[in-house]
């Protein structure tokens, strides 16, 4: 066996030693998550005030020469002294996020965990927008900061926890600043927000008090995270899935070594046959992706906004009797589409994504008889693997030196979109922008003045139909377009696999000509091949 036959996925390896673990840091800016963090790392590096003063996510990276790299919307970068922090949150429009490197011993001690400053509630609409659209599907694990002050839960808090768990992602949640109030009343606080947490997500969180003043509890809530349980969380599914297509190769093999040259010619005709078929589906369902999928898509996505409204539709009433209310309504407005648009398309386009991989797999396998003659599990082998790399945790791993390509960041990866969630993420980002344009002409008539009644009125007849008619001219064209990508990248996987297979027989086959004495060795290092596989995942992936 010389190994080349098989195919697995060779950069693996190299990802799992140098994945780093998003940690994002939310929550109001009212909460004093940069003050928070500054304690943590014993200097005053991040700016603060009574005003927003983080207007870009801002990733904490240890290093030994201190920079800041400021990394554009088109992934280019800038390197800049780390004395510019400030002024670059003030221009935060030229650029997406920050990564700020210091030669920082708790910053060592926590490593490979890497905080994130978030912009908080109170920044700028777009740039909240910003950050949670890029570490929403990025993070690992979030810290999520209430004041003690605040004393609760907000609704638009518990939309951003949906959030969180619908990209799959868990969060710790902490009370900051209770050294402001006496311990009897920071854990009455605490009791309460951990009553709102089990009734919301119906399991038992407890709540880390945090002393503004002191380093010692956030250091121990973070070192109470398991990085060997996030990598697990990361990995685990993916490293299933290439230990069930390797058997599935091996067993492929064995069957081809055992074939006549007749059957494998018979088999390679079939899957040449298999492509034609695979084309002529992909453009059969292209034609139909309109009426069978966007059409009804769009609509069940602007009913739910629409009856998510409704539902908050006191709230928002009373919103109209603040000081800032058109503003307050834009943020609020915001909030529900965000939250609704993100449980929405991830759970539709999975369903759609199971779908084609499905319709495909069993039209392959109705019309390739011969492939199925030769391995009955063929065309549900090729299935599960493209639905297990579309629903991957920890999607195709990036490294900052493919788009970065610096010294300090080479080497270095993260977790980013798997195929499902950029779907997702590509079709929220540009519809909460467009929902950021046309939201301030739709309310622009509310003030404070408004009676409540009036408001309610106002919402249902005028800004509710109005949002509903901006998302119907919106939509079609950047749903249509995903859908479009998700079919392609169905299509084009098993394009993929089945010129693997093709590969596979014909090097088995020139193998068997070439040297029909060492058939039973080659049987025999497979079985055994699969064997050695078999007993590692039982002990490594089974556990």
């Amino acid at each position: 066996m010389q190994g080349s036959e098989l195919t697995w996925d060779r950069a693996l390896l190299s990802q799992l030693e140098n994945t780093e673990l998003l940690l994002p840091v939310i929550g109001a800016f009212s909460a004093g998550k940069s003050t928070l963090l500054n304690t943590f790392l014993g200097m005053d590096i991040l700016p603060v005030g009574i005003a927003p003063e983080t207007e870009l996510a801002t990733e904490l990276h240890y290093g030994e020469n201190p920079w800041l790299q400021a990394i554009r919307h088109d992934g280019s970068e800038e390197r800049l002294p780390v004395e510019a922090l400030a002024d670059v949150n003030k221009n935060s429009a030229d650029y997406s996020h920050l990564r700020l490197h210091i030669d920082n011993p708790a910053l060592k001690a926590i490593a490979p965990l890497v905080l994130v400053d978030m912009p908080g509630y109170g920044s700028s609409l777009e740039n909240h927008n910003k950050a949670l659209a890029y570490y929403l599907p990025r993070g690992v694990h979030f810290i999520v900061v209430t004041s003690v002050e605040d004393g609760t839960v907000t609704q638009s808090m518990l939309r951003h926890l949906d959030s969180i768990k619908t990209f799959d992602s868990d969060f710790s949640f902490a009370l900051s600043k209770t050294n402001l109030r006496a311990p009897e009343q920071v854990q009455e606080v605490s009791s309460f927000i951990e009553e709102q947490l089990q009734l919301y997500f119906d399991k038992d969180m407890s709540v880390i008090p945090l002393d503004n003043k002191s380093a010692t509890a956030f250091y121990n809530a973070l070192v109470a995270i398991d990085p060997e349980r996030l990598f697990h969380n990361l990995f685990i599914d993916r490293l299933k899935d290439q230990n069930i297509d390797l058997l599935s190769q091996i067993n492929f093999a064995s069957n081809v070594v055992k074939n006549s040259k007749k059957d494998n010619d018979n088999a390679i005709v079939s899957l040449e046959q298999a492509l034609e078929d695979l084309l002529r589906q992909r453009n059969r369902t292209q034609q139909e992706l309109t009426w069978r999928y966007s059409g009804p898509l769009i609509t069940r996505i602007i009913n739910a906004i629409d009856s998510d409204l409704h539902n908050q539709l006191d709230r928002l009433a009373k919103l109209v009797a603040t000081s800032n209310a058109p503003s307050a309504l834009e943020r609020e407005i915001v909030d529900i589409m965000r939250s609704n648009l993100t449980n929405t398309l991830k759970r539709e386009m999975d369903q759609i994504s199971a779908d084609l991989v499905e319709e495909i797999a069993v039209s392959l396998a109705q019309s390739n008889t011969m492939m199925v003659a030769l391995d009955d599990n063929w065309a549900k082998n090729i299935a599960d693997k493209t639905e297990g790399k579309l629903k991957a945790v920890s999607g195709f791993v990036e490294t900052l030196s493919e788009k970065f390509p610096s010294k300090e960041g080479a080497g270095k990866a993260y977790r980013v979109l798997s195929s499902i969630l950029a779907i997702t993420t590509n079709v929220l980002n540009p519809v909460l922008e467009l929902a950021i344009v046309f939201l301030p002409d739709i309310i622009r008539f509310f003030s404070s003045l408004n009676a409540e009644e009036k408001a309610r009125d106002k919402l249902m007849n005028t800004v509710f139909p109005g949002i509903k008619s901006e998302l119907r001219k919106a939509l079609p064209e950047i749903v249509d377009e995903q859908l479009q990508t998700l079919l392609n990248t169905v299509s084009n996987e098993f394009e993929e696999q089945i010129n693997q297979q093709r590969t596979l027989i014909s090097t088995y086959q020139q193998e068997r000509e070439q040297q029909q004495a060492s058939i039973d060795q080659q049987l025999d290092a497979l079985q055994q091949l699969s064997l050695a596989l078999q007993a590692l995942a039982t002990t490594y992936l089974y556990r």
